[in-house]
């Protein structure tokens, strides 16, 4: 088994470097410190939960030990997309590390367990904010809707101002988005063997998009926030259209190639929009219903946190 690489470990290259990144990502070091997660990182006996099934859903913090994991996936993912170095991915989000939490979907049916999903979920930091909402009302020139905000929030001689910017985007809509009581969920992608066409909703991103809310309501936010490319915005919209658009902003690229659209979730109101467009997919999607058929899911092994019944649903 690998050992795990700190930024003390190399001396060569620097930590985040290319060189070192490569090192840090190749396939068989995630497979020991994947297996080193399910035996150390998790606080229970992962083999006699996890039973037939085939995946593992759990939540790894962006600066542990154990980050690496989900970084891979979406390192690799994203340098693809936005066809850049793995070091330019690491050094655009990584500033959001501190403040992350990947629901990170592990397939432990092979003989050694590999990240099959990802999705990072920024907690809010004053001194940082979050990436999605901090790209969204920044003043410069590769932003953009900064020049629909400006026209159509902020008089003609009016000073722009990012802050006074995402007050009145809420306020247009009737909500008061406060960032501390929110989530951005900046990132989710799924490990080449893994994904379907783009924007699909499977197996694995069904788990982390579920383990997602579940995050959320166990730590008491109120909404999500993202930057949704259109595909997946629109495949989880056919669940009652539990994510509103913000008045007067249009489809762009952000980044990559595809446009892209930011958009808001009222936690409550887009839970009881997904129930009354489908009881069944409610109980799938907010309760993890069938989910856990062929997942073991954090309401199972951390149940004071993250159970159906702590959190108010039905058992399942």
């Amino acid at each position: 088994m690998s050992e795990i690489i700190t930024r003390e470990s190399y001396s060569d290259f620097p930590y985040d470097s290319d060189e070192t990144i490569a090192q840090r990502f190749k396939k068989d070091r995630i497979m020991d410190l994947t297996e080193q997660y399910l035996e150390e990182g998790i606080e229970c006996d992962i083999k006699s939960e996890l039973g037939d099934r085939k995946f593992v859903v759990s939540y790894i913090k962006g600066d542990s030990q154990f980050a690496d994991i989900p970084l891979s996936v979406e390192t690799d993912v994203f340098s693809k997309i936005f066809k850049q170095k793995p070091s330019q991915i690491i050094e655009d989000y990584g500033k959001y590390d501190s403040q992350s939490i990947f629901a990170t979907v592990i397939d432990a049916s092979a003989e050694r367990p590999v990240p099959a999903g990802i999705l990072r979920i920024i907690q809010h930091h004053s001194e940082v904010g979050f990436k999605d909402v901090n790209d969204l009302v920044k003043d410069v020139v590769d932003n953009p809707w900064i020049d629909e905000i400006k026209s159509q929030y902020f008089s003609k001689d009016e000073e722009y101002s990012p802050s006074l910017a995402w007050a009145r985007l809420g306020e247009r809509e009737g909500v008061n988005l406060v960032l501390n009581e929110s989530l951005d969920i900046a990132t989710h992608a799924s490990s080449d063997e893994y994904r379907g066409a783009h924007g699909d909703i499977n197996g694995v991103s069904m788990l982390f998009y579920h383990s997602c809310l579940r995050y959320a309501l166990a730590h008491q936010k109120n909404n999500l926030l993202a930057i949704f490319d259109i595909p997946p915005l629109e495949n989880l919209q056919q669940f009652g259209n539990p994510f509103e658009t913000y008045s007067e902003l249009n489809p762009h690229p952000y980044g990559g190639p595809y446009d892209t659209l930011p958009a808001y979730c009222v936690i409550e109101r887009g839970m009881n929009k997904i129930r009354d467009n489908s009881k069944d997919i409610g109980r799938v999607f907010i309760d993890g219903l069938s989910l856990n058929d062929n997942a073991l899911l954090p309401n199972e092994y951390m149940p004071e946190v993250y159970s159906n019944e702590i959190n108010g649903f039905d058992s399942i």
